[in-house]
């Protein structure tokens, strides 16, 4: 066994076992055949496009854990973005540094697309995905059922306080894509520094969360959104004053 598969297992052996002591024990998995990847090769070639999809969905399962008595919602969580695909020793970051959570009121297959598709983004473009960041998608989430949820942002995981945690390769960030509307992310870039925290309070403050609901209408709508997007200007202004 080479020093990068080596490094690939204890990656993979740990974040699994952080993923436990995080979450718990996931229900289902895709592919079903969840294990620390064989080959440690998969992402190399022309640059790290594979130019294949299915290649890098061979590197990357999505995790989906069931409702419990701490959580009321289906929890779908990426596990490959962080593998340290081209390290044969330990850095500062851990593969691609990430990886990304959805959180849905009912279990569904649309999450695991999504997912993948984030992912299959952040392979083939050499990126990541870090709070902060909005994503358009130009399309219905639940695709090709109807949403009003078109965007994603991506911030901090409720089930990840720490937000970023040590593997034997590396760091790596546990972030949640949280789905909003063309208005509620026009919104969020309209506001400098802190526009996605700004929604996320929106959210929070009306009860949805961080929970991706593609039924649920847009906040922008609601008779109180004037006053609500006041209060958490004002709130973001003063902290951004105070640093």
């Amino acid at each position: 066994m080479s020093e990068e598969e080596k490094l690939m297992r204890a990656a993979w052996q740990a974040r699994n076992s952080l993923y436990q002591e995080l979450i718990g024990q996931y229900s289902a998995v895709t592919p079903e055949n969840y294990q620390a990847p064989a080959d440690s090769t998969l992402l190399r070639g022309s640059g790290s496009d594979t130019g294949d999809p299915a290649r890098s969905e061979r590197a990357l399962a999505i995790l989906t854990y069931a409702p419990d008595p701490l959580r009321h919602y289906w929890t779908y969580l990426t596990s490959g973005l962080s593998n340290p695909w081209f390290q044969d020793e330990p850095q500062e970051v851990s593969g691609f540094g990430c990886e990304i959570m959805i959180k849905t009121p009912a279990q569904d297959r649309w999450p695991i697309y999504v997912l993948r598709s984030m992912a299959y983004h952040v392979f083939n473009s050499v990126g990541t995905l870090s709070p902060g960041k909005l994503v358009r998608l130009n399309a219905p989430i639940s695709h090709p059922e109807p949403s009003e949820l078109t965007s994603f942002f991506v911030w901090y995981a409720d089930e990840a306080q720490d937000a970023w945690y040590q593997l034997p390769s590396g760091g790596f960030g546990i972030f949640v894509a949280v789905g909003i509307t063309a208005d509620e992310c026009d919104f969020a870039a309209s506001i400098e520094d802190y526009g996605t925290w700004c929604i996320q309070e929106v959210l929070r403050q009306v009860g949805v969360g961080q929970v991706t609901a593609p039924g649920r209408q847009s906040t922008m709508k609601r008779d109180d959104i004037e006053s609500l997007k006041w209060s958490v200007k004002q709130y973001a202004a003063n902290f951004r004053g105070r640093i």
